[in-house]
């Protein structure tokens, strides 16, 4: 994301850990320990944490969203609640506004910009932060007020786990079978029980690429079912797959 950012033209400041922080740099970024700064000299902020805690810690307890000048966006990448990102929106200081633009897809995506972008907010706020989201994501699709691109988000990743869940019992069924499990997948995958969760399958096992998987769909299955319930939502249809991800491990 940080190259496509840099390759638009855009001038790019990011905190960031580990291998990250060397490879902005090698793409002409500039990177500082001190995220409230990054916050008090952006136009538009793009937060890509891995939950609702970090997020809190980071813009909340951390005074990241209290240092935004006026006139910036707030562009919430991580997927999680839509509370929080309404949250966020009415703590947000006078003259800064708040998006959730949540994305979708891979490596590959992100290397040709093809990032699918599911944005809540106001349309004014949208549009400003469009010359930055257009630079990794098409399409960007405005779903509503904010909190709606968290929603569909969680939607979408519900549907991929239960997908996913599915297609790894299918090779599974397949193994015990006697069937090569990759040469299935493969085969499935060109037929009409194809699904990009199977996809995952073509070039490893279940049991090789679930752990890695994992942690993030338990994270998303049990933000949905909780989001779920304060909306008053059945999701009965999904109770299996909510127990399979919150209950058990990657390992299994």
């Amino acid at each position: 994301m940080a190259q496509r950012v840099l390759g638009a033209g855009h001038r790019l400041v990011a905190y960031a850990r580990g291998a990250g922080q060397e490879a902005i740099a090698r793409q002409g970024g500039e990177l500082s320990a001190d995220y409230r700064a990054i916050a008090a000299g952006c136009e538009v902020l793009g937060v890509c944490l891995f939950n609702d805690a970090q997020v809190r810690a980071t813009l909340l307890d951390g005074g990241a969203l209290a240092a935004m000048p006026r006139g910036a966006v707030l562009a919430l990448h991580t997927t999680g609640s839509p509370a929080l990102a309404r949250k966020l929106g009415d703590l947000a200081p006078l003259g800064v506004q708040v998006i959730d633009a949540c994305f979708s897809g891979g490596p590959q995506e992100v290397r040709e910009g093809r990032l699918t972008i599911m944005v809540g907010g106001d349309a004014a706020a949208v549009a400003r932060a469009q010359p930055v989201l257009s630079s990794f994501g098409s399409p960007i699709s405005h779903v509503g007020p904010l909190g709606a691109g968290q929603t569909l988000k969680l939607l979408n990743n519900l549907l991929f786990a239960a997908n996913l869940k599915h297609a790894a019992e299918v090779i599974g069924l397949a193994k015990e079978q006697g069937l090569d499990p990759l040469l299935a997948a493969k085969i499935i995958q060109s037929a009409s029980g194809a699904s990009m969760a199977m996809s995952r399958f073509v070039h490893a096992q279940p049991e090789q690429m679930m752990p890695a998987v994992w942690p993030y769909l338990a994270k998303d299955v049990s933000t949905v079912a909780a989001s779920a319930h304060d909306a008053g939502l059945n999701l009965a249809s999904f109770d299996a797959v909510i127990a399979h991800f919150t209950q058990a491990t990657g390992s299994e």
